[in-house]
Parts: C-alpha cells; sequence; structure tokens
C-alpha cells in the first residue's frame, strides 16, 4: 500500500503528460505510480490514493465483490454482522492497546494489517465498501485527512456523534468511491458517503455496495444477497449469536473458483464480544473478549490458522499462496533470464485457475515495472508476455509489452504491440505517435 495522495490538478496534468507523448513507463517513474494505477486514473481521472486503495482492500475495485453489513437492535442490546468478501484469503486479527485517554480496540483485515473493519472498547463498530464515483463537494476551508483516520476515530470516538463530527472537519477527497458504515452501542448508525454524512437509528438496518441516499425504496436495490438479508432480517425475533450468523450465511458470496467470503465478524456491541467465521463456515466460531484481549500486549492472530479444520478454506489458501510464490519466483533475476526456468514457472503458474491468477494483475505489472526500471528490458517482456495472456483483450497490455520491446531494440516487436494496442484503444494519441516513430524508423 502506497501512501501518496494526488489532487485533482496534478491527477490531469499527469494525464496531459501522457497526451503530450509522454511514454508510460517515464510517467509510472516519474510519480512513482505502477502501470495499472496509471490506467485506472486515466479511465476516471481519479488516481486512487492509499485510502482508495486500500477500499479496494475493503472494496473491490477490480471486480464485483460485495461486502454486506446488518445492524440489530433489540431490548436495549445491538448486533452488527459484517461479510468480507473477497479473494485474499491472508486474513488477520488484531488488537491495539489504547494509550492515555485513548480507546483500545479490535481491527480485522489482510495481510497488510490496514484496518479493514474493527469495534473499539467504547462499542463502536465500523466496516467499509466500494462504491461508483461520488464527488466530494465540501472540501473548502477543510483540512487534509489523515492517513491514519480510522485508527483515530476508533481510539477517539464511542458514538457515531462523534465520529460525524471528526469526519466534518475534514476535506475528504480520497474517499470517492467508498462508503463506511459506523454503529454504536446505542443502536445508532452513521453512513458516511463520501462528504454526506448521515445519521440513523433504525432497529433493523443492512447495508452493502450501494449509496443509501440514491435509493428511494430498499425493494429496488438490484442485490439478490441483499434482498435476502433484508428479507431475512425483517421477521427477527431474537438477535441471538446464533440468528446473527445465519443472517451472515444468508447474504455471502461464492465463486466456484474460490473467491467470495473471506471471513465473518459479528460483534455484541454492549457486552465487547467478537465472534470470528472464517470461509463461509458457520458452524465453526471463535469468540474474543475484547477487554480482555486488551489486557495482553498488542498481538494478532492469523484467521486461517484459527481454522485448521476448513478444508475448503484452508485448500483456497494454499493455492492462492502457491499463485503468489510462482509469481515471486520472476523476480529473481536468474530465474527470469534462464528461458528453461522461466518456462517452468510459467507452466506452474497456469496450472491454477486462470480467474485466480488473474486477482495478481497488479502485482505482475509491479514486477515489470520493477524490471523495466532495472534496465533488464528481456524480463519485462517476459513478465508482460504473462500479463498478456491472463488479459488478452487489455490494449494497456499491449502498450507496455511495445514499451519494453522497444527499449530493447526489438522495434518490429513493439510496432505489432503497439498495433495491437490501437486496435483495442482507436484514437490514442500517445500510441499513434509511437506507431508513426516506429514505421520512420523502418524506411
Amino acid at each position: 500500500m502506497r501512501k501518496i495522495r494526488f489532487s485533482e490538478s496534478q491527477i490531469l496534468g499527469i494525464s496531459k503528460e501522457q497526451e503530450q507523448g509522454i511514454k508510460v513507463s517515464d510517467l509510472c517513474r516519474k510519480h512513482s505510480i505502477s502501470d495499472a494505477t496509471f490506467y485506472t486514473m486515466i479511465k476516471s481521472k481519479l488516481i486512487k490514493t492509499i485510502i482508495t486503495i486500500v477500499i479496494c482492500g475493503f472494496f473491490h475495485i477490480q471486480d464485483s465483490y460485495a461486502c454486506s453489513m446488518f445492524t440489530i437492535t433489540m431490548n436495549g442490546k445491538t448486533m452488527v454482522g459484517n461479510n468480507e468478501d473477497y479473494w485474499n484469503p491472508n486474513s488477520r486479527i488484531w488488537f491495539e492497546k489504547g494509550k492515555k485517554n485513548e480507546y483500545g480496540a479490535f481491527y480485522v483485515g489482510f495481510n497488510n494489517f490496514w484496518p479493514q473493519g474493527g469495534m473499539n472498547e467504547a462499542g463502536l463498530v465500523f466496516d467499509g465498501f466500494a462504491e461508483d464515483y461520488k464527488a466530494i463537494a465540501d472540501t473548502t476551508g477543510k483540512k487534509p485527512l489523515t492517513m491514519n483516520f480510522l485508527k483515530e476515530i476508533m481510539q477517539r470516538c464511542a458514538t457515531v456523534g462523534e465520529v460525524k463530527n471528526y469526519l466534518s472537519q475534514y476535506n475528504l477527497s480520497g474517499l470517492e468511491t467508498s462508503m463506511f458504515f459506523f454503529v454504536d452501542k446505542s443502536g445508532k448508525y452513521l453512513v458516511a458517503e463520501g462528504d454526506s454524512l448521515i445519521v440513523g437509528n433504525k432497529e433493523k438496518y443492512i447495508v452493502s455496495n450501494f449509496y443509501p441516499s440514491q435509493i428511494k425504496n430498499e425493494c429496488d436495490v438490484p442485490l439478490s444477497y441483499y434482498q435476502k438479508g433484508r428479507k431475512y432480517i425483517e421477521n427477527a425475533q431474537d438477535i441471538s449469536v446464533a440468528f446473527c450468523s445465519s443472517v451472515m450465511d444468508t447474504m455471502h458470496q461464492e465463486r466456484d473458483w474460490g473467491a467470495g467470503t473471506m471471513y465473518t465478524t459479528v460483534y455484541d456491541l454492549k457486552e465487547g464480544l467478537i465472534y470470528l467465521y472464517f470461509f463461509r463456515d458457520y458452524a465453526h466460531v471463535v469468540k474474543f473478549n475484547l477487554k480482555e484481549e486488551l489486557t495482553k500486549e498488542n498481538h494478532s492472530l492469523i484467521i486461517p490458522a484459527l481454522f485448521p479444520g476448513n478444508k475448503k478454506g484452508q485448500d483456497f489458501l494454499n493455492n492462492y499462496n502457491a499463485v503468489s510464490n510462482e509469481l515471486d519466483l520472476l523476480m529473481n533475476e536468474d530465474v527470469i533470464n534462464d528461458s528453461l526456468r522461466y518456462e517452468l514457472v510459467t507452466n506452474t503458474l497456469f496450472t491454477s485457475d486462470i480467474r485466480l491468477i488473474r486477482t495478481f494483475s497488479d502485482k505482475v505489472s509491479e514486477i515489470g515495472r520493477s524490471w523495466m526500471g532495472k534496465g533488464n528490458y528481456k524480463a519485462a517482456i517476459g513478465v508482460y508476455m504473462i500479463k498478456a495472456k491472463l488479459s488478452p483483450d487489455s490494449w494497456n497490455v499491449y502498450e507496455d509489452l511495445a514499451e519494453a520491446y522497444m527499449s530493447n531494440n526489438q522495434n518490429d516487436l513493439a510496432l505489432t504491440n503497439y498495433e495491437m494496442a490501437i486496435k483495442l484503444n482507436p484514437n490514442n494519441e500517445a500510441i499513434e505517435k509511437q506507431i508513426e516513430k516506429l514505421m520512420k524508423l523502418k524506411k
């Protein structure tokens, strides 16, 4: 996770540089961004900052993966549940003690230890969702949001009113494609849609990957799992852990190649209890008492290791990490420069489901960019050829290949790939200029 932020004017400036014919590889090196991030920026005119990139971790912009969350309040008690739907099974939980005048908290996330969700000892819970772009308008005179804003909220706030006051102070630029949901132990909740901060107190409420303020009727939300969950909780007679986990089971996501709900958390806000489930198995749960955990030193746990009997989850974890390990070999100069070893690595890699391999597209791009930066263009070509196999209909893959071939003085192959790119992305002036340049060199 790269901790950078670009203003809209900077983004437009980078886009203008590309339009003037500066190589994408040079722009990426100049501005310290990956090519995958660059093309997302060009498409939307909004670069993904650290906050938005993390939200892709919550909130998976690369594909249509959906998270879901509910809150139910009955008889003075509030329960909250969340499904984290993604493809990375390397999930973690950790506990951070509060310093003086701060709350300690439980966090849940992945192996980069960025908090995707959590609960503090005051009974405040949060999680978040990827959404379509929604402009941030209320920015004038406000201070920039800090990179650790979620932890600051959890350390300082006990109620959704306090969260609203905190967020109201800041320019929330960078959260244009996200939504956060906070619930306190009174049952009140806050939906933070960019700079729209909406407090509610319905006894039964579900949120997912849509903006509630843009929905006139909840029945019209075109998400089948949301509708199933909404109907399920309408008839809730109790808020037992068994019932809450069954709500999450009703809404869980599953793809035939393994991706979907990686973990589920159910929170008892009044008692400070956390119930953790792994990989769509709602028959087995691990329970944590936040107060007791915070008497220990700061500590973390690997979620899959807590559920060794979940065979499907363990198999997916092993498959996922096997793909990651094979890709790591492409960063080894001895491997990438040896045609036989390269062939063996790629053959092994593609024994895995290609849909799983595609989840590593950013990693493949980063490896290719790294070899370009080191001047090993042959190695970059080898990596980009893998990317082309993963995404044969992506024009920027062929542009990357063309740049690598051109840098390696293989102009015929560079021209071939630029022509592939222009077929997929007609009227791209930067590519057209490169084609014209190469055609002149052929004469």
